[in-house]
């Protein structure tokens, strides 16, 4: 049986033109679109690819297997609806995916404003893997970060809205020789040891690195962590500086202190994405409208 993942991934290739477009408009790396591609063939059986240069060209199989499963994807999308609304029935359950500084600052206050208004729906709140890992599975609504100046992510089967785009903040011990500076450079920390907040190397995780690559060097990662509250408590001990963005910062630690970001500003943006098949309920529809209400507050 055929995997619909790696099937959507290779209809993304065929329609992009190329494995490193593809890999560029669904956010992965080229390794991760070559390694999906592989194993497609490997389950179809037939040839679905030639090289051509750098870059590869579809048979007339794979040519013809992208063309023909669109309709499977239209199948797919009507059966989810079905189960959704037969799973949901008399207690409805709305899955959200979402980074962790989301899930703190936003998200109770989103659920408790939903079940008043909806008491029989029940949530179910996760903090998203990378979304180019084996095991990441979309939920009803993902919410995630994108850098600006890439293009952006987009899942079959979902709705995109932008939320709202914040700069990072550089964050450091509070007896740091920067602590009471005006707003520091990336370049001033060419020489500093660094706390990693991204180490699943998401997309969005390079915008630091980029960042510093902007400014001329590569930053010396001393240690790392995909929660940010671990990332402040060794920025508080003295492990070295990180960039976080503010909506991760709103409660610090003692002995850690944040200074603006310049030449240049890291930057992310955030977006919400929504099931297809789940968008006509009016509970999801209202989860909608309070996660953005709460974006473009913030």
């Amino acid at each position: 049986m055929l995997d619909t993942h790696r099937l959507a991934i290779w209809r993304a290739v065929v329609a992009s033109g190329s494995v490193q477009q593809a890999a560029a408009n669904l956010q992965y790396t080229p390794a991760t679109i070559s390694q999906h591609i592989i194993r497609l063939q490997k389950d179809v059986g037939l040839p679905l690819y030639e090289r051509s240069g750098r870059g590869i060209t579809p048979t007339s199989v794979g040519a013809r297997l992208a063309e023909e499963s669109g309709e499977v994807f239209s199948s797919l999308r009507r059966l989810e609806a079905t189960l959704d609304d037969l799973r949901r029935g008399p207690h409805p359950r709305l899955e959200i995916g979402c980074f962790s500084s989301a899930a703190k600052e936003w998200i109770p206050a989103i659920v408790s404003s939903v079940v008043t208004e909806f008491p029989t729906v029940q949530f179910e709140i996760s903090l998203s893997p990378a979304t180019d890992a084996e095991d990441w599975r979309p939920h009803d609504l993902e919410i995630h970060s994108e850098q600006p100046s890439l293009p952006p992510t987009t899942i079959p089967g979902f709705r995109r809205q932008v939320l709202t785009e914040e700069d990072y903040l550089l964050v450091l011990a509070s007896d740091h020789r920067l602590a009471s500076a005006e707003a520091v450079s990336m370049s001033e920390l060419k020489d500093e040891a660094w706390v990693d907040a991204d180490i699943s190397n998401t997309p969005a995780g390079f915008i630091v690195t980029r960042a510093c690559n902007a400014a001329g060097y590569e930053p010396r990662f001393a240690a790392g962590s995909d929660d940010h509250y671990a990332v402040l408590a060794m920025v508080a001990a003295g492990v070295g500086v990180s960039a976080l963005p503010p909506l991760a910062v709103r409660d610090l630690p003692a002995g850690v202190t944040t200074v603006p970001l310049i030449d240049p500003t890291p930057r992310r943006r955030i977006v919400l994405q929504t099931r297809e098949a789940v968008h006509h309920h009016a509970y999801v529809r209202t989860a909608e409208d309070l996660i953005r209400a709460r974006a473009q507050a913030a």
